[in-house]
């Protein structure tokens, strides 16, 4: 199993493997030390039950897919089917918006999932037994305030 932690100071992101994680690591950009408690499952790479970070075991599954990424597409095909829109060539201008969907919907589909830490949004990828659920809006409110609290943000 492979680790993204995020840095809780300056956001950057920490991979490392599990089975080889250390007690601490240390963010390269802010020098800020984030202690680590790996569990056995993690190590092993069998399954999330705590995050080594934040030690919590509410995780969420999310495709391992850059949102920025999908949006850029279809910023693109948008831009693009307006100048086509303006010239009055309204099929063509559909069928790029259309495409730029489409290619959106087929690189989603044919991305793995990775399991997602509510509070502190370590990451977990690999195959492993998937404990977390789908995204839940209302869950990620409440443990992410209490995260934020407890490293001294709120």
């Amino acid at each position: 199993m492979n680790l993204t932690i995020i840095c809780p100071e300056c956001a950057s992101r920490l991979p490392l493997a599990a089975a080889e994680a250390p007690t601490a690591v240390l963010c390269g950009a802010c020098d800020r030390a984030i202690s680590l408690a790996v569990s056995d499952k993690v190590r092993a790479g069998d399954e999330v039950d705590a995050c080594p970070v934040c030690e919590g075991g509410e995780v969420y599954i999310r495709k391992d897919f850059d949102p920025k990424l999908g949006l850029a597409v279809i910023i693109t095909g948008a831009l693009v089917s307006a100048g086509f829109y303006w010239f009055g060539m309204d099929l063509v201008a559909y069928g790029i918006l259309g495409g730029a969907a489409l290619l959106d919907l087929i690189v989603y589909r044919r991305l793995r999932d990775l399991e997602v830490c509510y509070r502190c949004h370590t990451e977990f990828r690999g195959d492993h037994k998937r404990t977390g659920d789908v995204f839940d809006l209302h869950t990620a409110d409440v443990l992410e305030l209490e995260w934020a609290r407890r490293m001294g943000k709120r």
